[in-house]
């Protein structure tokens, strides 16, 4: 009679396992680069547990959410976004990190994720729209060419 309780106890620590989210990586710190790499990877890849170890708190609604829309009949179709010109400017424990990706129909859109340092490891801070002024304090007096370091790569915009 004993097996079938050890049997029930380990489905249940085994379910508990799955509920939580997975500790953050003690990797070495990796440049803000490479993180956005690896974040963008996971999620293409349908893997937002994996995201999540990489992202602030905040951005775990966002991953919420696209594995919301995720079904799982469609997890095996993942895809590869490939991040072109990925530059990061890094000021203090933030960095603005600019990319250009391909829509729909193969044209080039610009993007942006912020990242910030929290306990000397970068991890993506995603919000809706990147261009707003982050509300940290670290950026206090900061030059506001590093939130916008340029013309706009969008014609449209100018």
């Amino acid at each position: 009679m004993r097996t079938p309780t050890l049997f029930l106890v380990a489905g249940i620590g085994l379910v508990a396992a799955c509920q939580t989210p997975p500790p953050r990586p003690t990797t070495p710190d990796l440049p803000p680069e490479d993180v956005v790499l690896l974040w963008q990877g996971f999620i293409d890849q349908n893997q937002f547990d994996s995201a999540r170890a990489y992202s602030t708190e905040a951005t775990y609604a966002f991953i919420d959410f696209l594995a919301s829309i995720t079904f799982a009949e469609d997890s095996a179709i993942m895809s590869i976004t490939l991040l072109r010109d990925l530059e990061c400017r890094v000021a203090g424990d933030s960095a603005v990190c600019t990319f250009l990706l391909k829509d729909e129909i193969g044209r080039d859109v610009p993007d942006t994720l912020i990242l910030r340092r929290i306990r000397d490891r970068w991890l993506v801070d995603w919000r809706e729209n990147p261009n707003e002024p982050p509300l940290d304090s670290l950026l206090e007096g900061s030059d506001d060419s590093f939130l916008f370091p340029g013309d706009s790569l969008d014609p449209e915009l100018e």
